[in-house]
């Protein structure tokens, strides 16, 4: 009986998100900032109407349409578009989150009293972009063909997947070296430091090899629906090996894109067929993605840390402006698209939402302000990012 009714839930649940996404349309906002409104209100922090088995399921969902997602940005990036990307896409993707980082964690000694490994601690977790707001915005551009003489969301989707690489692993090297100081112990930043540029080779290098052996077994069958359900079965296995075995030089959203863009570029035109099926099932899975963010967006926690909050997030979020304008140095982006690079840059939510409790379920002093904060940045920048986003690319963007 309870499985029925958990059932009917999610049906349910995903047209009451649906509607209110439709309803925010109307009023030129995101549907995406209605889903996550959804979420909020009949979550465990609003008025609770969510039942528990449901919200047991919302990581494993959550992890599932985060893995559709991006798939289909691997496979919106072409062989050709790399030589443009290459460089920015790099520099976007160490760049603006150490900057932003570093600068949360100066501003967390100056303004919470904390030590800068602290601050360095909340600093890794608000720098992270999100990929579950940046990503399906630039892969809807790379279907309505914007912004693509110069590859702009191909570039922005490539630095979003490592830059979340590069903050997550400064998080866990600064929460490591916050233990080693409590318990008197020795540490080595620097093999730490290293763990980053090789989990992303190491990443794109796995995402490569499971296509290459595709390539001459499954995708080789005719039946395309065969295919896909293929294809996403092996892109939750990767997302599956990294939840349960945490392999420091492996990050698996970074080999789901790698393993999509390399799909695409074994199959050529052939891609297509799974590129429109995933789309298909993407449909269904970013209202739950949005939805189930939404639920974990606590608005009580952040009210005693509001003002403080919102100084820190307008000094980094500055900061972090800087360094996306740093890293297309060099470029041919026009002044207009460079904005519109730094307004792309500027959404948290997955990363934040994940792993703001973590310091305090660890017992790091501070550890309830930094999930404050950390749900703070998710409550101004998602709609910030994500309605910048949808308002500016017409204006910001060629359309080609």
């Amino acid at each position: 009986m309870i499985y029925f009714i958990t059932l009917l839930f999610f049906i349910g649940l995903a047209v009451y998100s649906n509607l209110l996404g439709k309803i925010v349309e109307k009023f030129r906002i995101p549907s995406l900032i209605g889903m996550m409104l959804a979420g909020l209100l009949i979550g465990p922090y609003c008025f609770d109407k969510t039942p528990d088995s449901v919200l047991k399921l919302a990581p494993i969902l959550k992890d599932i349409a985060l893995v559709q997602v991006l798939f289909i940005g691997g496979l919106g990036i072409g062989a050709d578009q790399i030589k443009k990307i290459g460089r920015p896409a790099i520099f976007l993707s160490i760049i603006p989150a150490t900057l932003e980082g570093f600068t949360i964690a100066y501003l967390s000694t100056l303004f919470l009293g904390f030590t800068f490994v602290q601050g360095a601690i909340l600093g890794f977790i608000i720098a992270a972009v999100s990929p579950a707001v940046l990503i399906p915005a630039m892969v809807n551009l790379i279907e309505k063909n914007i912004g693509q003489k110069k590859s702009i969301p191909q570039m922005l989707l490539v630095g979003a997947s490592a830059d979340d690489t590069i903050a997550i692993t400064l998080f866990t090297t600064f929460l490591a070296i916050y233990f080693q100081k409590l318990n008197g112990t020795a540490f080595s930043i620097k093999s730490q430091l290293l763990i980053i540029p090789v989990s992303i080779v190491a990443s794109l290098f796995f995402g490569w090899v499971v296509a290459f052996v595709g390539k001459s077994t499954y995708l080789k069958i005719k039946n395309s629906k065969i295919k896909l359900i293929i294809t996403f079965i092996i892109c939750l296995s990767l997302r599956f090996i990294e939840k349960k075995y945490h392999y420091e030089v492996f990050n698996s959203l970074l080999s789901i894109m790698s393993f999509g863009f390399f799909i695409r570029f074994y199959l050529g035109e052939g891609y297509k067929e799974i590129h429109g099926g995933m789309n298909s099932i993407w449909k269904y899975g970013k209202i739950y993605l949005f939805t189930f963010v939404g639920m974990a967006i606590n608005p009580i926690l952040v009210g005693g840390y509001f003002f403080v909050g919102f100084v820190m997030l307008l000094f980094s979020l500055s900061v972090r402006s800087v360094g996306v304008l740093i890293s297309l140095i060099g470029t041919n982006l026009t002044y207009k698209e460079r904005l519109f690079c730094v307004i792309a840059y500027l959404p948290k939510a997955t990363v934040q939402s994940a792993k703001a409790g973590i310091p305090l379920q660890m017992g790091v002093i501070g550890g309830e302000v930094m999930q404050a904060i950390a749900i703070l940045s998710v409550l101004i920048t998602a709609p910030l990012g994500a309605i910048g986003v949808d308002l500016s690319y017409k204006k910001l963007l060629e359309k080609n």
